[in-house]
């Protein structure tokens, strides 16, 4: 007989066990946890030498909030030394705020100027470095609270000195207890990004299959995207070793979507010098990958290392040049065509399909070495080395002051997210101020603060935060005020409940909710307010009062200034990217088809990158704007990256050298009107990418497919060969070379339009459907 299984019962660790894993779920690392617990000893600390040392209420409002500032509304990373430079520049700038703040308070129009123009500095501000937008919240702060709160210029002393108390204590925290783990994720994953093609050049070079290798480059690529698309502010400060992680990115995929790397070449059959090339290909990338940074994600700092890449580079470079020599002497050389490949085979093109494949077999194998070369620059760049080649994409002189000159031109556009958001957050908190100022509202700083939580990039999220806020306020003004009914007249317990209230308010945004982080803040202002000055729960009415008053302040300046949001913002900055360097791209087909007179690509160069910034800047918008996305992940990102790899494809052909006909000889006659149709080729081409613009911009209602690339083109570039051979013209061979590569990115071009033509409509009907334009 079977006995009958006894009921489950709990072990006595499990609810325990449970809480952890929810903890772990939200919070792998317990980072947030570490810093909440934290804030909850240091704050209430600092707050309570304030109270009891100082009788002076300013010294210890200024420093409860200036050590929320420090210790919950902003985190710094990286080595001590920056963190530590980083935290004294927020006090530095906290303090003239403060001073700035106090002398405008007791005078309404210079509050309301002075709070446009420091909160449109603050916040454009961002695009100079990534520490300074992550500290815009707290630095907003430190002038929010003493230009709402009016008080004489004799009050300047106490508040500085409870900001200072606040910085001594809560900096001090921060470097010394629980930092934050330091990598650069954004490094870790282009070092594995660079290491996995230099693998797949190691096997090609072999002349082994090796799949692995080849899904690896796959997955690797996908962790780079999501890595680079969930950057919160763009890793590119005013540093040229900053800038250069940008670049990296861009060109990784560019290398490891070269033809030669990813295609079904046989490279085991390869003449040796293209062997030669792909090995020291695989050994750039691979040098190049532990130059980007070290096992911890770190960066490196080691001349030998710097010395290696350099080394390889020039190496590569010096085999390119030598291969291009050789199939230059070759093919002037020559008196017969190429041997016939079989009676099946199409004369006029290799086994991949290409004429240049066919009549010029080095090619694919220079391209991949020039693609390797760009990435081993930029490397070498964002390790602050001279790069060898010195390909520094659009960007001319890279000493900082011109590269953070250049960011912050390009910035200053309508059309730019940072610009707009900036202006947005600026009015917003302008029109919050003036109505403290006509209101004479009580604890005004509540709505400049309410304002600024709640001001999304579109008026649709505004308007949905600016509810959640208003409900999270009003569930801890319903706790505060039980808690203050509760708790009475006894101050011990509200400093008590105060570290308990701080933790929570620090765990609730991040683990819980939007609305759970404002019921716990609530709850930490009621507290704080009646130990400073005991008014009961009347303190929480106020603050839904002011924080209702600060919501309606958002929603109204977001229906004002551009609604549509950032989705409309990034179709915008699509739609420009792809006409920039489209016609950078046409530029430089004119360059190397008017051998007669210099075209120059600059301005199409600066154009291309001037709208790469913008798009940039709109794409992480757009992946950090809260609320669900109405356009998938992977239909912005084939697009941002087809904008990227059409750049890309221009500034390759920009920096081919252009050669015209040698002196006192003429121009030969097919190569004449090769380059005539290669320039009508693009350009249809060209106006494609318009119309495609338009489309992403929703400035048309559909787009066909372009029309297959010409058979006319590969039968004058065909003519043209033979012609330049025939005719042993050595000063026309490697234009017409050129002619071929660019006929080459013409074909690839084709190739990806069909994926960007069925992206683009995926992008506009869901933009559409979420009512966003």
């Amino acid at each position: 007989m079977t006995r009958a299984a006894a009921p489950s019962v709990p072990a006595p660790g499990d609810e325990t066990t449970g809480v952890v894993a929810w903890l772990r779920s939200k919070d792998p690392d317990l980072l947030v946890i570490k810093r909440s617990v934290r804030a909850a000893i240091v704050m209430p600390s600092a707050f309570a030498i304030a109270h009891v040392c100082f009788s002076d209420p300013q010294v210890s409002l200024f420093a409860a909030f200036g050590s929320f500032a420090l210790l919950l509304l902003v985190e710094f990373t990286g080595p001590a030394r920056t963190r530590l430079v980083s935290y004294l520049g927020l006090y530095l700038v906290g303090s003239c705020f403060l001073v700035l703040g106090t002398v405008a308070s007791t005078h309404k129009a210079a509050a309301v100027v002075a709070m446009a123009l420091v909160g449109f500095g603050v916040l454009f501000a961002g695009i100079a470095a990534p520490p300074a937008a992550t500290a815009s919240t707290a630095a907003l702060l430190t002038f929010v609270l003493p230009v709402a709160v009016a008080q004489p210029t004799s009050e300047i002393g106490p508040r500085l000195l409870g900001w200072s108390l606040a910085a001594a204590c809560c900096i001090t925290a921060c470097l010394l207890v629980w930092p934050p783990p330091w990598h650069d994720n954004l490094r870790r994953r282009l070092a594995a990004a660079v290491s996995a093609v230099g693998r797949l050049a190691d096997s090609r070079a072999r002349g082994t299959p090796d799949p692995g290798a080849h899904a690896d480059v796959t997955a690797q690529l996908a962790l780079l995207r999501k890595q680079f698309s969930g950057t919160p502010y763009p890793p590119t400060g005013a540093a040229a070793g900053a800038v250069a992680l940008s670049k990296l990115v861009g060109r990784v995929e560019w290398v490891a979507g070269n033809t030669a790397m990813l295609g079904d070449e046989h490279w085991s059959t390869e003449r040796r010098a293209a062997q030669a090339i792909t090995e020291k290909v695989a050994e750039t990338l691979q040098k190049a990958a532990s130059l980007i940074c070290d096992g911890n994600a770190h960066p490196i700092d080691d001349p030998a290392r710097v010395r290696a890449v350099q080394d390889s580079t020039r190496a590569l470079d010096e085999l390119i040049d030598a291969d291009l020599a050789a199939d230059v002497a070759a093919l002037t050389e020559a008196d017969s065509h190429p041997p016939d490949r079989g009676p099946d085979a199409d004369p006029s093109t290799g086994e991949d399909g290409s004429i240049a494949a066919a009549l010029d077999p080095g090619f694919h194998v220079r391209a991949l070495g020039i693609a390797t070369e760009m990435v081993a620059d930029a490397a070498l760049e964002a390790a602050g080395a001279d790069a060898v080649v010195d390909r520094r994409l659009g960007m001319g002189d890279a000493s900082t002051p011109n590269l953070f000159a250049q960011r912050l031109l390009s910035h200053l556009s309508f059309r730019s997210v940072w610009f707009r958001n900036a202006l947005r957050g600026a009015v917003g908190l302008a029109l919050a101020v003036a109505v403290i100022e006509v209101t004479n509202v009580q604890h005004g700083f509540w709505v400049v603060l309410g304002t600024l939580s709640v001001l999304r990039s579109n008026a649709l999220g505004t308007g949905a935060t600016a509810l959640r806020a208003v409900g999270g306020t009003a569930i801890g003004f319903i706790a505060g005020a039980l808690l203050t009914i509760g708790v009475g007249d006894h101050s011990a317990l509200l400093w008590a409940l105060l570290p308990l209230a701080v933790l929570v308010s620090g765990i609730a945004p991040s683990m819980i909710s939007f609305v759970a982080g404002q019921a716990a803040f609530t709850v930490v202002v009621i507290i704080l307010f009646n130990i400073i000055e005991p008014v009961g729960w009347r303190v929480g009415l106020t603050r839904i009062e002011d924080v209702a008053i600060g919501c309606g302040v958002s929603i109204v300046v977001g229906l004002l200034f551009w609604p549509r949001g950032a989705t409309a913002a990034l179709g915008r900055a699509l739609s420009n990217a792809f006409v920039a360097s489209s016609g950078y791209l046409a530029d430089a087909v004119d360059r190397l088809t008017m051998t007669s007179r210099l075209v120059d690509t600059g301005p199409g160069q600066e154009a291309s990158q001037r709208a790469y910034l913008l798009l940039d800047d709109a794409f992480r918008q757009f992946f950090t704007e809260r609320g669900a996305k109405v356009v998938s992940v992977e239909v912005i990102s084939r697009l941002f990256t087809g904008s990227n790899r059409l750049r890309l494809a221009a500034y390759t052909l920009a920096t081919l050298p252009v050669r015209p006909p040698g002196a006192g000889r003429p121009e030969v006659e097919s190569v004449a009107v090769a380059e005539a149709v290669l320039r009508d080729s693009y350009a249809s081409t060209h106006r494609w990418y318009q119309e495609f613009a338009d489309l992403l911009d929703d400035r048309r209602g559909s787009l066909e497919m372009p029309t297959p690339h010409s058979e006319v083109l590969h039968h004058v570039l065909r003519s043209a060969f033979d012609d330049v051979r025939a005719q042993h013209r050595v000063d026309r061979v490697q234009t017409t070379l050129q002619m071929l590569w660019a006929d080459e990115l013409l074909e690839n071009q084709s190739q990806m339009q069909a994926d960007l033509l069925a992206s683009a409509d995926l992008f506009v009907r869901h933009k559409r459907k979420g009512m966003l334009i």
